[in-house]
């Protein structure tokens, strides 16, 4: 079982051309940022991505930090994350296969107002889980490019403390504090622990 998020930037169009490489380029500094030893990505289609989650507890703080990072630059973007089976591996993920990639590529073409989208292969997901998700959503959805990046820089640090962090952000403790406050940090941090153990389940009810 791995997940699979495929996501794009929205209203991309309405980018201005001589702007439009600096979002490409931005889109790619995030993915990077996010990745690491058990994650496979590729942009694709101009603003659109794909990113293989070896990990599959993992999805969920994987997208929101993915969302954090790239709202941080002023970007605003929407992913559908899928937990199923890779049925061709590969080590460049354009040509893999599998209902994890089936799933999260049919979601984000049915994604409308939300940013976050989730799916399962062969399981129906808990109404209670759902719904936390799009509580998720309205809440990240609201939050400014500062509190997004306060909140990103939180839930990446290991020392994450207030004042450690007014060093990182080059602010004020109150600053941040505040910052954090504004975001729901203790909600959103809340979410991602629970969201973990509700996918470990899942994988567990599918094995």
């Amino acid at each position: 079982m791995i997940g699979v998020i495929s996501g794009d930037i929205i209203k991309s169009q309405k980018i201005p051309k001589q702007q439009y490489d600096a979002m490409l380029y931005q889109l790619e500094q995030s993915l990077r940022a996010i990745s690491n030893k058990s994650t496979l990505w590729n942009i694709y289609r101009g603003d659109a991505f794909q990113l293989q989650v070896n990990q599959g507890e993992q999805l969920i703080k994987t997208a929101i930090l993915i969302y954090l990072h790239l709202k941080s630059a002023g970007y605003e973007v929407r992913q559908s994350m899928a937990l199923g089976q890779i049925d061709n591996p590969r080590s460049d993920i354009k040509t893999a296969t599998g209902s994890a990639y089936t799933l999260s590529g049919q979601g984000l073409d049915k994604i409308t107002n939300q940013r976050f989208a989730f799916n399962i292969t062969e399981q129906s997901i808990d109404e209670s889980f759902s719904l936390n998700l799009i509580f998720v959503d309205t809440l990240l959805s609201k939050i400014t490019k500062a509190q997004a990046n306060a909140l990103y820089v939180y839930l990446t640090q290991k020392n994450n403390n207030h004042a450690a962090l007014a060093k990182e952000l080059n602010t004020s403790r109150e600053n941040v504090t505040k910052l954090l406050n504004l975001a729901n940090y203790q909600l959103i941090e809340r979410f991602i622990t629970h969201a973990e153990q509700v996918i470990k389940n899942m994988i567990k009810g599918i094995a």
